[in-house]
């Protein structure tokens, strides 16, 4: 379209107007340019999401260590207890002293030898009746990328932990003396050739495939469970509690890794926790899809491609969803001598 006008000398000049096609051909290109700076801008805060929850697994990494230097090994996956269905303390409880909360550690201390003084059979007490210690968040337990770490089963609003202690791989790796039980049951196979297990304490010395070849811990978002929350057990061995690693137990703080359930692994496809309720997240699911034991609940996360872990030493490696099964089992042993190509 074009307008005319006339210039002072008698001359017309043309003057040119955008067209409706130019005008939205215009808002099209801002629209895609804000849509490129949008998703610029949530990457740049997803990058610095994945850093703070890689120092948090770090600065884990570090506690444990720091607690290994004064008590000679590395805390125990879980503290014994010698009643059925009560959750031993987790192996978080015990690094809080190095992850800046004292304070908080030997308030849950108090309570246990209260407890132990009133009633020392069946001492510790169960960790869900500890006061105003599991509604309390810990920083270093938390991965900003997840909005909602609580423990969504035993109470409401219960603080619970991103991260999980490694129990080991040797039933996927068909190490037969580093492990126990079957995946029949509720709890599933319960491994104990990880740095981490029910009354665990593993001595530096012990990991022989090295600490930097031998994770830690590492994320999680499904089935979390209060973070003082350890191991339970369901029924006695030999009409006597176990004091360490037993069939029938749930371990809440630590899991497997086996080779069927990788990092990230789609729960669509292999499948969600025997008892999945509806309001777990991500919601209500098939009955005939409930069909993981709560041992083998998989690692993951909500940053792209992978999840965080930590080794021994301290180090914190990304593993990619695609890791060779192979490779991810072999790093969850601390003494399974495997090779693995780079």
């Amino acid at each position: 379209m074009f307008r005319h006008r006339f210039s002072k000398g008698g001359c017309r000049a043309t003057q040119r107007a955008f067209t409706l096609v130019e005008l939205l051909v215009v808002i099209a290109i801002i629209g895609l340019l804000v849509a490129l700076l949008l998703r610029a801008v949530q990457s740049a805060r997803e990058a610095a999401r994945k850093m703070s929850c890689q120092n948090n697994l770090k600065n884990i990494a570090l506690a444990c260590l720091n607690y290994e230097s004064a008590q000679g090994a590395l805390p125990p996956g879980s503290t014994i207890n010698n009643v059925v269905r009560r959750n031993g303390l987790s192996w978080q409880v015990d690094i809080l002293p190095y992850l800046d909360q004292r304070s908080l550690r030997e308030e849950i201390q108090r309570q246990v030898n209260e407890f132990r003084r009133t009633d020392p059979a069946r001492e510790p007490p169960n960790i869900y009746d500890l006061q105003q210690v599991n509604e309390v968040e810990i920083s270093s337990f938390l991965c900003p990328s997840d909005g909602e770490v609580i423990d969504n089963r035993n109470g409401i609003g219960l603080a619970s932990s991103s991260y999980a202690g490694v129990a080991g791989s040797a039933a996927s790796r068909g190490e037969t003396d580093a492990f126990v039980g079957d995946n029949s049951g509720l709890c599933g196979v319960v491994n104990f050739d990880g740095v981490f297990f029910y009354g665990s304490r593993v001595q530096l010395r012990q990991i022989l495939d090295g600490m930097s070849s031998t994770l830690l811990a590492g994320e999680r978002w499904y089935q979390l469970r209060a973070w003082t929350a350890g191991v339970f057990w369901q029924t006695p061995v030999n009409s006597r509690p176990p004091t360490g690693p037993a069939p029938n137990s749930c371990l809440s703080a630590i899991k497997n890794i086996d080779k069927q359930f990788p990092v990230n692994a789609s729960l669509d496809r292999l499948g969600y926790y025997k008892q999945h309720e509806d309001d777990d997240r991500p919601g209500a699911v098939p009955a005939a899809m409930r069909i993981i034991p709560f041992n083998n609940l998989p690692f993951g996360s909500f940053h792209p491609g992978g999840a965080n872990f930590s080794s021994v030493d301290g180090s914190v490696k990304f593993i990619n969803n695609s890791l060779d099964p192979e490779v991810y089992v072999a790093l969850a042993s601390r003494d399974g001598a495997e090779t693995a190509s780079n």
